[in-house]
């Protein structure tokens, strides 16, 4: 009885909006029991939060791949471009930076056993596969001869994206770089 009579006075005091905020002790108990959390992963939790919609990172993300598939085009022997018409580097970049940012993170979702158990070199496969649907989009204008083309160039595309992103700032940071306290 004495329980619903307190009950019922709480919530009475919610409504009235009468109940008083909780106390720093309550707000330190709260912190002590919480975990502090690994310095990197906050770091990064942070880094995701400020640039979740952000376009200028979407912009410069959308370039690094540009300039990571014209780069690995021009490297790798066997993969090329059958013409470079006006404005087909533009096509081929933005092309391909859209299929890196819907097709890419669903292959790897549908792969993510195989990228666990492989320790990531499965993302030279989905590499692999993505300059293929760009190769079949783009129709006759990336030409290959060999499917060790496509995977070497899988391979190189890869590691240029990660460099360029590194490079001008579009990848969360992997370390905490705050003072400690």
């Amino acid at each position: 009885m004495a329980e619903a009579q307190d009950s019922a006075a709480a919530v009475n005091e919610d409504v009235a909006g009468t109940r008083s905020a909780p106390t720093a002790s309550a707000a330190s108990a709260v912190a002590d029991v919480a975990p502090a959390g690994v310095p990197a992963a906050v770091a990064r939790r942070n880094w995701v939060r400020r640039t979740a919609f952000n376009w200028r990172l979407f912009l410069v993300r959308v370039l690094a791949a540009g300039v990571a598939i014209i780069l690995t085009v021009l490297i790798v022997p066997g993969l090329g471009v059958s013409s470079w018409r006006l404005g087909a580097g533009g096509v081929l970049a933005l092309t391909y930076a859209l299929l890196v940012a819907v097709l890419k993170p669903l292959l790897e979702f549908l792969a993510l056993r195989f990228l666990v158990a492989t320790y990531g070199l499965v993302v030279i496969v989905i590499n692999a596969a993505v300059l293929f649907v760009l190769a079949q989009l783009l129709d006759q204008l990336i030409v290959y001869d060999r499917l060790w083309q496509l995977l070497l160039g899988g391979l190189v595309v890869g590691v240029l994206g990660l460099l360029l992103e590194t490079i001008v700032g579009a990848t969360p940071p992997v370390l905490d770089t705050r003072a400690r306290s």
